[in-house]
């Protein structure tokens, strides 16, 4: 099984630009999600000014990693009903040293039935305006009518031009809370990206990952998942914690390391 990203969550201004790009350079599957919101994001909030700051010490040392922007309330509920506010914008415009967009995946962090639920010509819509960003949907009972017409609409319109990396699809059942649920979902779609977050830590994450192969053995043409941790990667002050991001990397990585070693020896695990 691939796993595309290693997600950590939470970086922002207190985190050390320096070393979080050091830390970024030694692990390509790393990717950070960036929370953003009208509160924490104005256009002269601390926040705004990091993540600014941010893409200027990467391009002057010609530094490209992943990143996610993880787009909460109000900016959501705008965003899926057409509307762009002039900071989220100004956040999508950026770029980065491959000239693609600095954000090449956004995360709708959205829960229908609290806001006005979207509609899908319009997001399809918003998607095929962001060609070269991949939208993370949550997967739940709130959201599983809309995301399963969106997913209908893709693979019957050829127009679309439907790609498995358009959008994926997050399991979270705590919706953002980082309560680790009773068991992993097996995956909804095998040719959608499938991602997995709650309660994720060094300590367990190649537990969970060990969980959700299992789960999905039997999945023929399975799109590659990703993993995202947050809650787990704070430290006692409620901080995003760069050692302990370190530590979640260097366990998901060794998980990544072993199985592939293991899938190109022709090694089935029992």
């Amino acid at each position: 099984m691939k796993i595309l990203y290693v997600t950590m969550s939470g970086c922002n201004e207190t985190t050390d630009i320096k070393e979080l790009a050091t830390l970024l350079r030694h692990y390509p599957h790393a990717e950070i999600g960036i929370q953003v919101s009208p509160l924490k994001c104005s256009a002269d909030s601390e926040r705004m000014k990091w993540i600014k700051s941010l893409a200027q010490y990467l391009r002057c040392h010609r530094q490209t990693i992943n990143a996610a922007l993880h787009i909460n309330p109000s900016w959501v509920g705008d965003f899926m009903q057409g509307y762009i506010a002039p900071e989220l914008k100004t956040l999508l415009d950026m770029r980065n040293n491959a000239d693609y967009p600095f954000f090449q995946r956004l995360q709708l962090n959205f829960l229908v039935g609290r806001e006005e639920a979207p509609k899908v010509d319009v997001f399809t819509t918003l998607m095929k305006m962001y060609p070269n960003q991949r939208f993370i949907l949550p997967y739940n009972q709130n959201n599983e009518a809309f995301i399963r017409e969106l997913y209908q609409r893709y693979t019957e319109d050829t127009r679309l031009q439907f790609s498995s990396e358009a959008f994926c699809i997050l399991y979270d059942s705590s919706h953002g809370e980082g309560v680790v649920p009773k068991e992993r979902p097996a995956s909804v779609f095998n040719d959608i990206v499938q991602g997995y977050a709650g309660g994720i830590s060094s300590e367990n994450v190649a537990k969970v990952l060990d969980q959700i192969v299992e789960q999905d053995t039997l999945v023929p043409n399975f799109s590659g998942i990703t993993i995202d941790a947050e809650g787990k990667l704070k430290n006692e002050k409620g901080v995003f914690d760069l050692e302990r991001a370190r530590a979640y990397l260097s366990a998901a990585t060794k998980w990544i390391n072993k199985h592939s070693f293991m899938q190109s020896c022709g090694v089935v695990e029992e």
